[in-house]
């Protein structure tokens, strides 16, 4: 990162230096104008650009922050078919399934859906429930019946000998199954990892407030109060694009 920014700031000096400026002579508009050449890139320039304005070295030049990119998600209806497929398709493998459905419907990281331990299934007043975070949340029946059947396995090899229980036992002593081999095995039988979880947080950030949403998902009330944010824009555009349709 330090040897990009530092290439960006001799060749913003070379540029202007071609253009007959001296770094204190450079204004706002020559700024913007190289910005603009490249903005993918070139917003590294800011710490410089900073830097010299406090050295006196140059005017106080303004060099935004890169711009984040909106997270890319499912269509509704491809996360729905793939949540039944998840559901429903037995030809699936039984991790891959719950996996993905878990992945769908909570939008969970990789990370943690591959250490869930088994007694993150439990019952709350009466129904099954999975807790990710400190709040049980009640599953589906039909998911429901998966993580039953998961849990009621009987471990195998190491995991046979261990006390730590896995929804997902890894092939080391103790040790969940890799998020890296999960990870493979979802994008294996076609389950895009990360629109996947950007459609399912959506849709969760719409229907929920954001202090309800982080003790559920584990989510700092922060990040779900972007998530929220993320979803209100969605959805505005979403029935501007439907009413745009209904009048054509």
């Amino acid at each position: 990162m330090a040897y990009t920014r530092i290439n960006l700031a001799v060749a913003f000096l070379t540029t202007m230096n071609a253009h007959g400026l001296a770094l204190a002579e450079v204004t706002q508009s020559e700024m913007d104008w190289w910005l603009a050449a490249n903005p993918g890139t070139r917003y590294e320039v800011r710490d410089f650009a900073v830097w010299a304005a406090c050295r006196g070295h140059s005017r106080d030049l303004h060099v935004p922050h890169r711009p984040k990119t909106d997270p890319v998600g499912l269509a509704e209806d491809s996360q729905r078919e793939l949540l039944q497929q998840c559901l429903n398709d037995r030809n699936l493998p039984l991790e891959v399934r719950i996996a993905g459905a878990i992945l769908l419907l909570f939008g969970q990281h990789i990370t943690r859906i591959a250490a869930l331990p088994a007694d993150a299934l439990t019952t709350f007043n009466g129904d099954q429930a999975v807790v990710l975070d400190r709040v049980p949340i009640r599953l589906p029946g039909s998911l429901a019946a998966l993580l039953t059947e998961l849990s009621d396995q009987t471990p195998s090899g190491w995991a046979a000998n261990s006390p730590s229980r896995w929804l997902f036992p890894g092939t080391r002593p103790g040790q969940h199954l890799s998020a890296t081999v999960l990870a493979r095995r979802l994008t294996a039988h076609g389950i895009p990892i990360r629109p996947a979880r950007n459609a399912a947080l959506t849709q969760l950030a719409h229907d929920l407030p954001p202090a309800v949403l982080a003790p559920l998902l584990g989510l700092h009330v922060v990040t779900a109060t972007q998530w929220r944010r993320r979803a209100r824009a969605d959805w505005t555009a979403c029935l501007e694009a439907r009413t745009s349709q209904s009048r054509s």
